[in-house]
């Protein structure tokens, strides 16, 4: 033996491998233009949830910290 992997060997190794999906044909446009939408949509609701966390975590400061700021500094 060399130590080099048998071809039985690289198979064992890689049977959890998935195969390559092939491409998709062209025509299905509408499946790949509802799909897009999708992606919007939760990168959208991520990034709302993001924005309303923060504006709720600055209100709960401004309100316990209410009585410290110095509001009449200039």
């Amino acid at each position: 033996m060399n130590g080099l992997p048998t071809t039985n060997d690289r198979k064992s190794y890689n049977i959890r491998v998935n195969s390559p999906v092939p491409p998709k044909p062209a025509a299905d446009h509408e499946h790949h233009d509802s799909e897009h939408h999708q992606h919007h949509a939760i990168y959208a609701a991520e990034a709302t949830g993001l924005l309303l966390m923060a504006v709720l975590l600055l209100i709960l400061t401004i309100i316990r910290y209410w009585r410290y700021i110095p509001w009449s500094a200039r």
